[in-house]
């Protein structure tokens, strides 16, 4: 079957659209809505860490879950459903202390943080080859955290939410919306039933910490950890580094969207990428890209130039992020897919982004908005992984295969019927109706 093929796509794409547009309606304004509220440095540093705590304490356990017991769409919904609740409490100002927030979010994100595994989990596992189609797909959950950064800009500048000191409630609202939304599409997805049956289920888990016994695993991982220490200066330091430097507030959303646009269109051509430099060169420029941001903020920039440089957030995410997800995706049994992609969620936005979380906090508490040298760490610690991951990651420079990934349950299947496991083969058609 041809790649370009596999039947009810576009379903696919509908759901990363909504379900990332969840984020990105708050979390670029996050910092400052915290700020208005009078939530110290060190408080917004903690407050951002739950992304991370529940990205570390909950994805292994809901992967095993969807590989095991529940289907990985009827996962969605509850998750998607109940964080929405919570989300509608930040929204109307019901609680607004440091710890109150801290909890209510951490709430947030226990529910939604395995979503993106999860998703990732799920449209792999219906397409008939991930390599070729799965970046395509993906772009569309940048494209839906795009668009919901314009409408947040919009509904800001329009009802006079954007003047400082008044929070980013509209942002909040928008974001519960989008929640609750996505719970509700995931009720019409086709069924995605688990993979690990008879005897695989007491080795799930198991085997998915098995994969840490190869060394280009390993050293993806570590490598991964790494860059999602830093990545948390992107949304903590850089909005009010922008607003300190003459940005309009209710701009920040929409200025933030450059990375994603820079994301869409190195999502397109991922998988000329991959053929052409293989999985280690393609991950490289993605960490190259991010040392590269930090560098030129960490140099004081003008605030063209500063704004200019957004564009490297996207592919550094499309090259290194989503790529690792494929990478990950390749080296795994059928079976043990969404447990893999959880494995590397609790790498990134689980410890590695918890740690970087703190330390922005910590860096934000003792820097004006204005001080570069908060861009500098980042800038060391990117440069430093890109030597790491240069000499110990070891799969060929140049591949039109997974770079090196072994060739198991990978062939695309027959078409799924209703009750069978889809195995990345055509998109059964049914609703998600239990």
């Amino acid at each position: 079957m041809s790649p370009a093929t596999t039947p009810g796509r576009w379903r696919l794409a509908l759901l990363l659209a909504i379900l990332f547009a969840v984020q990105g309606s708050f979390w670029s304004l996050l910092a400052v809505h915290l700020a208005d509220l009078g939530i110290s440095g060190r408080g917004r540093g903690w407050i951002f860490s739950t992304l991370a705590i529940g990205s570390a304490a909950v994805p292994l356990l809901i992967g095993q879950v969807v590989d095991r017991i529940m289907a990985a769409d009827r996962m969605l919904v509850i998750m998607y459903a109940l964080g929405s609740l919570l989300l509608l409490i930040a929204a109307t100002g019901a609680v607004a202390g440091t710890m109150a927030l801290f909890l209510v979010f951490l709430g947030v994100w226990a529910l939604m943080g395995p979503g993106y595994s999860i998703s990732s989990a799920l449209v792999m596992r219906n397409l008939a080859n991930p390599l070729a189609e799965y970046g395509r797909v993906r772009l569309w959950g940048t494209a839906g955290w795009m668009v919901s950064g314009w409408v947040v800009s919009a509904v800001m500048a329009a009802t006079g939410g954007a003047r400082s000191g008044m929070g980013a409630y509209p942002a909040l609202g928008i974001a519960t919306a989008c929640a609750a939304a996505t719970s509700i599409y995931c009720m019409t997805l086709p069924r995605t039933p688990p993979l690990a049956v008879g005897a695989k289920r007491a080795r799930a888990l198991a085997e998915s910490l098995g994969l840490l016994r190869e060394k280009d695993v390993r050293t993806f991982l570590i490598a991964s950890f790494g860059v999602y220490l830093t990545v948390p200066v992107m949304f903590q330091s850089i909005p009010g580094f922008l607003e300190a430097k003459g940005l309009p507030r209710y701009w920040t959303s929409s200025v933030m969207t450059i990375g994603q646009a820079g994301e869409v269109a190195a999502l397109m051509v991922l998988p000329f990428m991959v053929r052409r430099f293989g999985i280690k060169g393609t991950l490289m420029l993605g960490i190259g890209c991010w040392f590269v941001r930090f560098l030129g903020l960490s140099l004081n920039p003008p605030l063209w130039a500063a704004v200019a440089g957004t564009i490297l957030h996207g592919p550094g995410i499309a090259w290194f992020t989503v790529g690792g997800q494929l990478f990950i995706d390749g080296r795994c049994a059928n079976h043990l897919r969404a447990s893999a992609q959880a494995l590397l969620l609790v790498c990134t936005s689980g410890l590695g982004a918890f740690l970087g979380n703190l330390g922005a906090g910590e860096l934000a508490n003792h820097a004006a908005p204005d001080d570069v040298l908060v861009f500098l760490i980042p800038c060391v610690i990117d440069g430093a992984l890109l030597v790491y991951f240069l000499r110990g990651f070891r799969a060929p420079v140049s591949s039109r295969n997974w770079a090196g990934a072994p060739a198991v349950d990978h062939a695309p299947s027959q078409e799924s019927t209703r009750g069978a496991p889809a195995r990345g083969g055509r998109l059964v058609a049914e609703s998600a109706d239990g």
